[in-house]
């Protein structure tokens, strides 16, 4: 997993002197690379030791296998979008910094997937009756892929574009139903709203979101964590889409691979249907 997404997570929990050092390593990533237990304590005005609980607490096996990591994230870091946009270049220089953008957006989401996180999701979504997914904006276009993806499967998905009709249905849902919440933000006054409810309900829920511990992220049961990665004022919602995506697929393969036989007969009759019309 990324280093610098692994202490950007780990802040919202850190004590005092962590939060420091943690700070001063997404601050001074370059120069943390050359520096030894030691002198980054110097840096920091704690202690060697204090360096390497650091190290231990936001889950590696110590100070040196945190810098290994951090190499790779400054080796990868690249420009906002945002930034990347300049009127004075060709299409083609544009093209190549937005696939650059693009995979650097897949990395650092994969080196952030808990696979027993995953699967916990994968879990409850099978043993739920029906599915209802809440999002709005471009989290509302993961919703309708989810949607579109669970249905090809047999599963229940409930999806509403209006934020009205998505609250509306949370008196509706059963016990044994689930909800889904996409948020990158995990601050949106609907979702916030839907899933206070939802917990008030005792319903199961799941969001996929930037930290675990931002205000969605506590209070759905399950949060699966995407990079925290695009600015305040952006052109769109670029890299959190992709990262959504990519969440949603795992969990759709997630639930498939259980049943694999019975997929496959449900995708072969609904290419029929479809061709039919074709």
């Amino acid at each position: 997993m990324s280093c610098v997404i692994r202490i950007k997570e780990s802040l919202p929990i850190l004590t005092e002197t962590d939060t420091m050092i943690g700070n001063y390593i997404l601050e001074h990533q370059s120069e943390v690379l050359s520096a030894s237990t030691q002198t980054l304590a110097t840096l920091t005005k704690t202690s060697p030791s204090a360096i390497i609980r650091f190290s231990k607490k936001i889950g590696f096996t110590g100070f040196p296998q945190l810098k290994i990591e951090l190499a790779k994230d400054v080796s990868n870091e690249l420009s906002e979008f945002d930034d990347i946009l300049d009127p004075n270049e060709d299409m083609e220089s544009l093209i190549k910094k937005t696939y650059h953008s693009n995979i650097c957006t897949i990395e650092k989401t994969y080196g952030l997937i808990d696979a027993q996180v995953i699967e916990n999701a994968v879990q409850l979504l099978l043993q739920s009756h029906n599915i209802y997914l809440f999002g709005i904006g471009g989290s509302g276009t993961v919703c309708e892929d989810f949607q579109h993806k669970l249905l090809r499967i047999g599963k229940t998905a409930i999806y509403y574009p209006d934020s009205h009709s998505q609250l509306t249905a949370v008196p509706n849902m059963q016990k044994d139903d689930i909800a889904v919440f996409v948020s990158y933000s995990g601050k949106t006054k609907e979702m916030i709203t839907a899933a206070k409810w939802v917990k008030k309900e005792e319903i199961s829920s799941i969001a996929i979101t930037q930290s675990q511990y931002n205000e969605l992220g506590k209070l759905v049961d399950l949060a699966i964590m995407i990079p925290g990665e695009e600015k305040e004022l952006r052109i769109g919602a670029t890299s959190s889409r992709l990262s959504s995506l990519i969440i949603v697929d795992l969990l759709y393969y997630g639930i498939a691979r259980c049943d694999k036989e019975n997929t496959h007969k449900r995708i072969i009759r609904t290419r029929e249907i479809i061709d039919e019309i074709q």
